[in-house]
């Protein structure tokens, strides 16, 4: 969890648990069992599920490392399971899993409390290749259903590296990092949190994919960092900047399974990261006119 996040407790003694919105979350007890009625999903979440939920979404928010170390072994495992789990419900009236619904709140709350202000964040973009071809081999309900499972285990993976989802778009996740300690941690957090999702999708959706019959998942990402306006339209905040589109368009540089960064970012995450991109051109950026370097993953 956050560092501004306040904690609480129940009254079992339980691991802390964030700070609630209290308009939107209304503590009560049901059948014995504490915990909160989330009033926007119309669904109650005991608080022992919200500890569960919380180990899972948010392993590394309170290690002291700007990029901790990840036991990728249990992550795998632990997606590997859900994966299987929800392969199995298909048709399912089009519902995000919770797990996607708290990290659209957590996001929605970090950006709220630092409305209009100007940071400086690493974006990243994964998005599925040849979904449509998809469609040939797959039936509507079970598309949906695996897209809803990429974006579901995509974002798990961004909330790991101390990450948050922005917005789902089609079959792309869009994640950002902030700033915190500084440009280098949040470059090496999204970077190596690319490479963590290229792990989770040969070594858990594809693995369980394939068992059930269904074809293998490719993806491209992207990863480039720059400044960002934090800004509220109505009641949504969202980010505005030339970092957020300049990412979605050097991704279309990448081969499938590839991860592409920006110059940006490549100047800013350690030897051992460098040393697995290899530049491949020079982007022009439209709002300076300047030459971008981009590089490519050789792995």
């Amino acid at each position: 969890m956050t560092e501004h996040e306040d904690q609480v407790h129940d009254n079992n003694d339980v691991e802390a648990l964030p700070a609630l919105d209290k308009d939107r979350f209304e503590e009560q007890t049901i059948g014995g069992e504490t915990g909160y009625f989330d009033k926007v999903e119309k669904l109650f979440i005991s608080k022992r599920s919200f500890r569960t939920l919380m180990e899972e979404l948010l392993p590394s928010r309170d290690s002291s490392s700007s990029h901790p170390e990840l036991d990728l072994d249990i992550i795998l495992q632990k997606s590997r399971s859900r994966v299987s789990r929800n392969l199995k419900l298909v048709g399912s009236l089009g519902k995000d899993s919770y797990s996607q619904v708290f990290l659209s709140y957590l996001s929605r709350s970090f950006l709220l409390k630092n409305r209009n202000r100007r940071e400086t964040m690493a974006i990243l973009y994964v998005d599925l290749v040849g979904s449509t071809a998809m469609t040939a081999v797959l039936s509507p309900d079970q598309l949906v259903n695996i897209v809803r499972i990429f974006c579901q285990e995509m974002s798990i993976m961004i909330s790991g590296r101390r990450g948050y989802v922005l917005k789902y778009a089609g079959d792309a996740v869009i994640g950002y990092f902030p700033n915190d300690p500084d440009t280098k941690a949040a470059c090496e957090s999204a970077t190596r949190c690319a490479f963590d999702m290229k792990r989770m999708i040969e070594y858990s959706l594809n693995v369980v994919l394939l068992q059930y019959g269904y074809p293998k998942l490719r993806t491209r990402i992207a990863v480039d960092v720059g400044e960002n306006q934090i800004l509220v339209l109505g009641s949504d905040p969202d980010l505005l900047g030339h970092v957020i589109s300049r990412a979605a368009k050097i991704m279309g540089r990448a081969r499938p399974n590839q991860i592409v960064i920006g110059g940006n970012v490549f100047k800013n995450i350690g030897k051992d990261l460098r040393g697995r991109f290899t530049e491949i051109e020079k982007y022009n950026l439209v709002e300076t006119g300047e030459s971008y370097p981009v590089y490519r993953s050789g792995d």
